[in-house]
């Protein structure tokens, strides 16, 4: 398992999963009320951790990260 490249869909997937939803709701103008702050916080937490997830479904059953994982380090490298 190469941890490197597994934290790096992790994070492109938090990071780019949950934009157009954001986008969406600002757009609309849906979300909790003004004072709720609390609710808007676990709205954006949960997309993050989706995108996560996402992220690391991608690494392990995506057929193309077999050729990568070739080419990412997975340790120390010895000479």
């Amino acid at each position: 398992m190469n941890k490197f490249l597994l934290i790096k869909c992790m994070v492109l997937g938090a990071l780019s999963f949950p934009t157009p939803f954001l986008i969406y709701f600002y757009v609309f103008g849906i979300y909790p009320t003004p004072n709720d702050y609390f609710a808007r916080f676990f709205v954006v937490i949960f997309l993050i951790l989706s995108g996560g997830l996402v992220g690391t479904v991608y690494y392990y059953r995506d057929s193309a990260m077999d050729t990568i994982k070739d080419w990412f380090p997975s340790g120390k490298q010895h000479r």
